[in-house]
């Protein structure tokens, strides 16, 4: 039968075909490309702190590009822009998590958890410890830093951030995000209600993004 058809029905065949091979194509490229922002949509984890007012703030938590809450925090006794250890300054910019931590059991966070226990302190020194959650009855440091025990209701639950990853002492160390004192600021942290703590662990992974702006 095909010996029958004509050059000219021959190449309306191959332009018909061509144009089906198109389509299928861009239906392709376009499911993939729907796919993959789809999936990047729904990894979107983003913890915000904005509107500084001295060593206060507002904080929201967008997951999945839902506002999960807005709340008041407390940033560093000196406000933001931090530059160096015992500024009592909050960094600005952008930070991400190295691992979850608290004195209180893991409250089902999916990032990897830190139990901190009397022997955990949190280094601030000129050493090969710097700017790291240590156990001295691990490492057999004297550590002379925070002893992260002793701060409740703080360290009940916490994040530990990348800020000064490098560990260049004395850009700043102990950049935390946790729960409440009495005080109303912290000494460089951002510092929650343990029940946003809690909320921020539980619907959160490795993937969150904190930033920090005025």
């Amino acid at each position: 039968m095909h010996a029958n058809l004509t050059t000219n029905d021959k190449r309306q065949n191959m332009k018909s075909s061509k144009q089906w091979m198109l389509a299928a194509i861009l239906i392709l490229c376009g499911a993939s490309f729907t796919s993959c922002k789809d999936k990047n949509t729904a990894n979107s984890q983003l913890l915000e702190v904005y509107d500084v007012q001295g060593s206060s703030a507002k904080a929201r938590l967008t997951v999945d590009g839902k506002v999960l809450f807005v709340t008041d925090v407390f940033i560093g006794k000196n406000g933001i822009g931090k530059t160096g250890e015992g500024d009592a300054k909050t960094p600005t910019g952008t930070l991400r998590p190295l691992s979850a931590f608290g004195i209180k059991p893991n409250p089902g966070t999916k990032m990897p958890y830190k139990d901190i226990t009397p022997s955990t302190f949190a280094c601030d020194e000129d050493c090969e410890y710097y700017n790291t959650i240590i156990d001295t009855a691990v490492v057999h440091h004297p550590c002379k830093g925070e002893e992260m025990y002793s701060y409740q209701p703080q360290y009940n639950y916490g994040i530990e951030t990348d800020f000064n990853k490098e560990c260049i002492y004395p850009k700043g160390s102990a950049i935390f995000v946790h729960v409440k004192g009495t005080k109303g600021y912290t000494g460089g942290c951002i510092a929650f209600d343990e029940d946003k703590m809690v909320e921020i662990l539980k619907n959160c992974d490795m993937s969150l993004v904190i930033t920090v702006k005025e």
